[in-house]
């Protein structure tokens, strides 16, 4: 979708940025919506302003020749929505989401990981670079500390949790380059 000059790759940006604004105020008061508000911020750089998150995944980091494959529309809203907001929303829950919560922990690490590890490697900025280490990666650490901490959260529940986020976060990659050969194969 088009707005300006800006393609957004879809509707679903243009909802979670204008969502940005409310959704950081209400954090003041209600912290279990900060895993939100700082999704939504990285969501919007990368997706709306300044955009271009998937030719640079695409095209840079994937070494693909499309900008919208292997990692395409679609797939972006099931990772962004599916998985990103449901997982934020998990906070709201309290310690009885604490699996949810530390996989979305664990892959807000992963992901400031990746545009930080970049943007150092190749002294660029990268759409996501900003948000990523100033709201993921704070939230990530400190929603995994503050879950260590809770007395109502067993370490089962924990170590599930950060499991699944690290495969979610470190299996992204290998994934779609997988579905890149795939598709140089036929």
């Amino acid at each position: 979708m088009k707005v300006g000059d800006i393609d957004t790759h879809g509707r679903w940006p243009l909802v979670g940025a204008a969502a940005l604004a409310p959704v950081a105020a209400a954090s003041l008061q209600n912290p279990a919506l900060r895993p939100l508000a700082a999704l939504l911020a990285h969501q919007t750089e990368e997706w709306v302003w300044p955009g271009e998150f998937l030719p640079w995944i695409n095209q840079v980091v994937l070494k693909s020749d499309e900008p919208e494959f292997p990692l395409d529309q679609r797939a972006g809203l099931i990772i962004n929505v599916g998985f990103g907001w449901v997982l934020s929303l998990s906070a709201l829950a309290g310690a009885s989401a604490a699996a949810p919560q530390a996989m979305l922990y664990v892959s807000h690490i992963g992901n400031a990981g990746l545009h930080v590890g970049w943007a150092i490697k190749n002294r660029k900025y990268d759409p996501g670079l900003a948000t990523g280490a100033l709201a993921l990666l704070p939230v990530g650490i400190l929603g995994l500390r503050k879950l260590a901490k809770d007395p109502e959260v067993s370490r089962g529940q924990l170590a599930a949790g950060a499991a699944a986020g690290l495969v979610f976060a470190a299996g992204m990659a290998p994934f779609f380059k997988a579905r890149l050969r795939k598709k140089k194969d036929r």
